[in-house]
């Protein structure tokens, strides 16, 4: 008799792994099969039960997302496909009981019920997946935890402040998710305001916050602090943990903000000889590398642009001067130190100049619609699961067409990309 109730639990359990995919009768058997045997074996029943658990949480049903269907040929998405779909998007999940209800009602295509179901989504904690996922996919954020960080240097960048910057760009971009009053994409270029806990507020030099939760905390006219460019964990990714790196950061900001991603760089690109033993700024050291003909064409329009932000130093704190000295093979510091005033100016390559981190930062704010045709290349290439390709030009300007009229809502943007064709279509 204790089969009975074993493969009833086998089969809601492999009907919930499987998002609603009726199993086979065939391996329901086999499931109760395998269970007898470890109870015949003289299990109980609970350790009987969990092998062919196991089996379920193994196999093919529920590793992967399975649409049915002739790879040659596109077809529609069913309703329970699609809240299949939408709900491993915006929760990395499978879909609760409420999108289920409503696939099986054949309702969820409908657009309106769709835009209802879509807010509830993003309006759930388990969001919180799709903005962790799809921030650390579209603005490489793995290069946070690529360099350890000179301890004599960068003392107080340890792994909790680390951690703290990290999570400050995952609390913005979730803030302007979910503000379906004032969530404009363009925040992220420029916003008066950050999101900060007690630990990065004191690494910010910002007084009066404590406590290990994040909130919104609103900055003085001239703070540098404010937007995607005056986050400490930005400016980490721009370095090796030792110094700033205007190239790694100029290449960032053209690849994520402006939309205008530069090749990669030659292989093998030699040290230039003629620099060695001097002590140069960062600015003079480059400078010489646009002097050189494999190298000019790209440094051109990096540099700058990176000089624009030479005021954060490696670890992403704010400074008017940078130093050098010499080490040694102890990393111990010889000869005489450089000291330097930063000098922040620059011009964008064949476009206007700027005196200063502040004027830069307007200039990249200015550009909202480049940074918004960038943005929907990342999130369909993410919803989709593939990489963004050629053909997926017009789908892109339709969603930022979209988007725009609601003066980019960044729950706009996936408003539009959930009701077009192409989210709904195998």
């Amino acid at each position: 008799m204790e089969a009975e109730p074993a493969r009833a639990i086998l089969t809601d359990f492999a009907n919930a792994a499987f998002r609603r995919v009726k199993p086979e009768a065939e391996f329901i058997d086999q499931l109760v099969a395998i269970y007898e045997t470890r109870r015949n074996s003289g299990d109980s029943f609970d350790e009987a039960i969990r092998t062919p658990l196991s089996v379920i949480l193994a196999s093919p049903g529920f590793l992967y997302l399975f649409e049915p269907g002739d790879e040659a040929e596109r077809r529609q998405l069913n309703d329970r496909e699609l809240a299949v779909r939408l709900s491993y998007f915006l929760w990395s999940g499978p879909p609760d009981a409420e999108l289920l209800q409503l696939a099986e009602e054949n309702k969820l295509h409908l657009s309106e019920v769709l835009r209802q179901q879509v807010d509830r989504l993003i309006a759930d904690p388990r969001s919180d997946d799709f903005v962790a996922g799809f921030v650390h996919q579209w603005l490489d954020m793995e290069r946070l935890d690529f360099f350890q960080f000179d301890v004599n240097l960068h003392r107080d960048f340890d792994e909790s402040t680390r951690a703290a910057t990290r999570e400050e760009v995952y609390q913005s971009f979730a803030h302007l998710l979910r503000d379906s009053k004032d969530g404009r994409l363009g925040k992220l270029l420029k916003s008066d305001y950050v999101f900060v806990n007690g630990l990065l507020a004191t690494y910010y030099g910002i007084d009066g916050v404590t406590g290990d939760e994040f909130r919104k905390i609103k900055l003085p006219a001239d703070s540098p602090r404010g937007g995607l460019l005056g986050m400490a964990a930005i400016h980490a990714m721009g370095s090796d943990g030792v110094v700033s790196s205007p190239v790694e950061r100029g290449a960032w900001v053209l690849r994520h903000l402006l939309n205008e991603p530069p090749p990669p760089a030659p292989p093998n690109v030699p040290q230039i000889s003629r620099l060695e033993g001097q002590i140069l700024t960062t600015r003079e050291r480059l400078l010489a590398h646009q002097e050189e003909a494999q190298c000019a064409s790209c440094h051109r329009k990096i540099d700058p642009i990176g000089f624009g932000l030479e005021n954060f130093n490696a670890a992403g704190k704010w400074r008017t001067e940078d130093s050098y000295q010499a080490r040694d093979g102890r990393g111990r510091g010889v000869g005489k130190r450089r000291t330097w005033a930063i000098d922040a100016s620059g011009a964008f390559h064949k476009g206007p100049g700027f005196n200063d981190y502040h004027e830069l930062r307007d200039l990249i704010a200015d550009r909202e619609e480049d940074f918004a045709h960038g943005f929907t290349e990342h999130l369909i290439e993410y919803a989709l699961g593939r990489p963004f390709g050629f053909t997926d030009e017009d789908l892109a300007n339709e969603i930022v067409s979209s988007a725009r009229s609601k003066e980019f809502a960044v729950s706009e943007f996936i408003h539009s990309l959930v009701q077009t064709k192409a989210f709904r279509t195998k």
